[in-house]
């Protein structure tokens, strides 16, 4: 488990990087010319909050398991 709480940061950027790419492309796909379709930006939506709630998780992991190493 140690293994993985070492690693956990860099894994949480890549989840937060992907959340922002996900909302970028439904904010470019609202603003453009060409209105993206709405099963377009459904799915964007529902990709984003699934990606901001992986990053919520283990950002709560990654607390929970330092607290736990601190207290041991």
């Amino acid at each position: 488990m140690n293994y993985l709480v070492q690693w956990l940061p860099m894994i949480m950027l890549v989840f937060i990087i992907a959340t922002f790419i996900a909302l970028f492309i439904g904010i470019i796909g609202m603003v453009t010319e060409k209105k993206a379709n709405p099963m377009f930006r459904n799915k964007m939506m529902r990709l984003r909050v699934i990606l901001q709630a992986i990053v919520v998780i283990l950002f709560l992991i990654m607390v929970f398991y330092s607290n736990f190493q601190s207290s041991s």
